[in-house]
């Protein structure tokens, strides 16, 4: 797939060429134009499509580069980069029938991503409006063909390969709603309510991915983390697992991993060298290098490496999708400066870590610890 993407654009940048000869400088800056324009378009799309039929937008980072400003509410959050384009939105099921409401939101999304390409044509006087017809057209072609990936799910997966969706990833889909209950009382700090919610599910779903990463996430929370290890590490012989739900839990596997070195229940050696192992066969099955830096940051931490745990948690804050997330990564961030002596700074970033996730293990512990220094 990724030789075709490169096919296709140097397709597209040769025809932009060939079109707006001698000015096809200026075809090439429309180009790029549109390819920003329909990428846009497909995410606006999606979050546009999510509110009319009924689906929860659980983020949206607007820009690429290092975080401007972020705000942070109890199901979303909302991140401004440096530089202010493409965007990510995330979208989850809040409501029984997900599948049709996905469905429904990626058809949505395809005809706004259309009806964009279409009004580019009406540029086409000019070799910038050249480009970015030809590009946003392309892209918007591109989107078209099915593609789920650990860190791409494609317009045309939505309506093309959803509504065929059965067994069980079809089930892990349906039981988002109850699911995401547990997750939203996990997201809070009421462990017992999360703790409830999977303990209904696993009656009705014992083998859902979902439900099982509910229980991770609640043994995490619990400090349990070689139980939470034990948990996922079984999930890794099942022979149901598509490849991109490998990469996903063998992601998870490192990342528990870790944190079970860093509390001191689990040989380091042993610990890192699996997490290490972990992420080399998840990246090989397709899971996305830059999803691992808040892991690879305590990883850092635990080896000694301060200056290398700050920019790779920095680089997970930034991106990070939820309050709890980013709390953990300033906690890094805070613990690496508590080794180089800095507790000034370190007492910053724990006030913002326990605005946003006071309940985590992590962040208790850490200002404990500052408040007894």
């Amino acid at each position: 797939m990724t030789v075709v993407r490169w096919v296709v654009t140097a397709l597209v940048v040769a025809g932009t060429i060939a079109w707006t000869l001698p000015e096809f400088h200026l075809g090439l800056a429309g180009a790029l134009a549109g390819l920003i324009v329909e990428l846009t378009a497909a995410q606006a799309g999606l979050a546009l499509g999510a509110v009319l039929c009924g689906l929860r937008i659980t983020h949206v980072i607007i820009g690429i580069g290092g975080e401007l400003k972020s705000w942070t509410w109890t199901h979303q959050r909302l991140v401004l980069r440096q530089i202010p384009v493409l965007a990510t939105v995330g979208i989850t099921g809040l409501k029984p029938g997900v599948r049709r409401r996905m469905v429904l939101t990626g058809a949505f999304a395809i005809v706004f991503c259309a009806a964009v390409a279409a009004v580019t044509w009406l540029a086409t006087g000019s070799a910038f409006g050249k480009g970015m017809a030809l590009a946003a057209t392309t892209c918007f072609l591109w989107q078209l063909v099915p593609v789920e990936r650990p860190g791409n799910t494609s317009l045309g997966w939505f309506v093309f390969s959803l509504p065929k969706l059965s067994g069980r990833p079809l089930g892990e889909l349906e039981a988002r709603p109850g699911v995401l209950a547990g997750m939203d009382a996990y997201q809070r700090g009421d462990l017992d309510e999360a703790e409830r919610v999977y303990a209904e599910l696993v009656r009705e779903h014992p083998d859902l991915l979902t439900v099982v990463g509910l229980k991770v996430v609640t043994s995490c929370a619990r400090e349990r983390y070689l139980e939470a290890l034990q948990t996922v590490i079984g999930l890794t012989g099942r022979e149901d697992l598509s490849t991109r739900d490998l990469a996903f839990v063998m992601a998870t596997t490192a990342g528990v991993s870790v944190l079970a070195v860093e509390a001191g229940q689990f040989p380091a050696e042993v610990g890192l060298e699996t997490a290490r192992s972990m992420f080399g066969n998840a990246y090989a099955a397709g899971y996305p290098k830059q999803r691992a830096n808040g892991t690879l940051a305590i990883m850092a931490l635990i080896e000694g490496d301060t200056t290398k745990a700050r920019q790779l948690a920095g680089y997970s804050a930034e991106s990070s999708e939820n309050a709890q997330g980013r709390a953990d990564d300033l906690i890094t961030i805070a613990r690496a400066w508590m080794a180089d002596g800095d507790n000034a700074k370190a007492r910053e970033l724990v006030a913002e870590a326990h605005e946003l996730a006071g309940w985590s293990p992590r962040v208790a512990t850490t200002r404990a610890r500052l408040e007894i220094s």
